[in-house]
């Protein structure tokens, strides 16, 4: 990746709770995420957000108990790939997704942000993830490419902040 630059970020709390649903933007960005609790996904999963395209993970403890596990994945739209998991996998208990608020991004571009953070989840080994296969690169052309290529950076930049934070950790 490129050089770090200043950022800011708009962490809106949507229903006033800072455990629920966080609408985060980043200044100068085309991209948003949503993050929220798994307890509360039933009720939020109809705005208008989750029909639209996207990358999403899904965090949640080890079933060793030490640290935690990862799911990457992507939806065109979100929801119904997010219903999925509320389903079927058990052991996330919040999830963070990216779309953009600029020209909408379509199926191949979020098969290689999925590819992409995937890839670099196993080159870091930082998390255990649950993925199981590796998924190839979308076929982009060479300007799509760029314009995820910055898209991934940003939303990069911006992870660290929004998979550690928990309000509880902040002393009142």
């Amino acid at each position: 990746m490129s050089t770090n630059y200043p950022f800011s970020l708009r962490i809106f709390v949507a229903d006033g709770d800072p455990d629920g649903l966080r609408i985060v933007e980043r200044s100068n960005w085309v991209g948003k995420a949503l993050m929220f609790p798994r307890t509360i996904f039933p009720a939020i999963k109809q705005r208008a957000e989750f029909s639209q395209t996207g990358v999403y993970l899904l965090l949640g403890p080890r079933e060793d108990g030490d640290g935690e596990q990862l799911y990457i994945g992507e939806g065109d739209p979100v929801k119904p790939r997010l219903d999925s998991h509320h389903a079927a996998k058990d052991f996330w208990n919040r999830a963070v997704f990216f779309i953009s608020t600029g020209s909408p991004l379509n199926k191949a571009h979020v098969q290689f942000l999925e590819a992409r953070l995937i890839s670099l989840a196993n080159d870091a080994k930082r998390l255990t993830l649950e993925n199981r296969n590796q998924p190839a690169e979308s076929n982009l052309s060479e300007a799509d490419r760029a314009d995820m290529e910055v898209f991934l950076e940003h939303l990069l930049g911006m992870l660290p902040v929004l998979v550690t934070y928990q309000s509880n950790d902040v002393k009142t």
